[in-house]
């Protein structure tokens, strides 16, 4: 089982290392990785987009329709269900930044297994966090899991990586995953096929 992360951020957008020492890294983690900054590479080149709403969106995703696959930066509850209601949206990142709960209801499941959208499990939220935060994080990870059981739609896991640093092996996922509670099917799909899926879907 390969990890596939496809939201990395180099320095040119939200992160601290270059392309290539993103990728040197995660050659030596024997992972492969997407980046996310906006900019066409020679590996899976995406893009996160923060929104307004529905025409914000369908603004940015004509900018950058050369893109492998988009990310829409979620949280707020208009934010979430525009980014589900759109076909062309890979990912739905973090739809819990800023809230207590999930960011995900009846309806935004639905959305996202209607349009293929695949709601993130951004590892970050609990390698980068503490406290009271973290135990959030974990409980809105575990909700989105039995909603997208209930409700079909994709889960895909994540580092959010800022730097070489905070790229993780693909057994250090899997440990994580199955200690949340994902079964062996659940984190193959999360970690491999759904990255892959979003990749053939361009």
């Amino acid at each position: 089982m390969r990890f596939v992360d496809l939201h990395t951020h180099s320095i040119f957008s939200s992160g601290v290392d270059s392309p290539a020492r993103l990728l040197y890294h995660a050659k030596e983690l024997r992972i492969e990785i997407g980046i996310c900054d906006g900019i066409r590479y020679e590996c899976p080149s995406g893009v996160e987009v923060e929104i307004k709403g529905k025409k914000d969106l369908d603004k940015k995703v004509k900018k950058f329709d050369e893109m492998d696959y988009i990310i829409v930066h979620g949280g707020k509850e208009s934010v979430n269900r525009a980014a589900v209601s759109d076909s062309r949206v890979g990912i739905l990142a973090h739809p819990d930044r800023g809230r207590r709960d999930s960011g995900i209801d009846s309806f935004i499941s639905r959305k996202a297994a209607e349009n293929d959208v695949a709601i993130e499990v951004n590892l970050s939220s609990l390698t980068s966090t503490k406290w009271n935060a973290r135990v959030y994080a974990l409980k809105n990870i575990k909700r989105n899991l039995m909603l997208s059981r209930k409700y079909g739609f994709d889960i895909i896991v994540s580092t959010g990586a800022k730097s070489n640093l905070d790229l993780r092996s693909s057994d250090v996922v899997r440990e994580i995953l199955t200690a949340i509670g994902f079964t062996e099917e659940e984190i193959k799909m999360s970690m491999e096929e759904v990255p892959r899926k979003k990749l053939r879907k361009t």
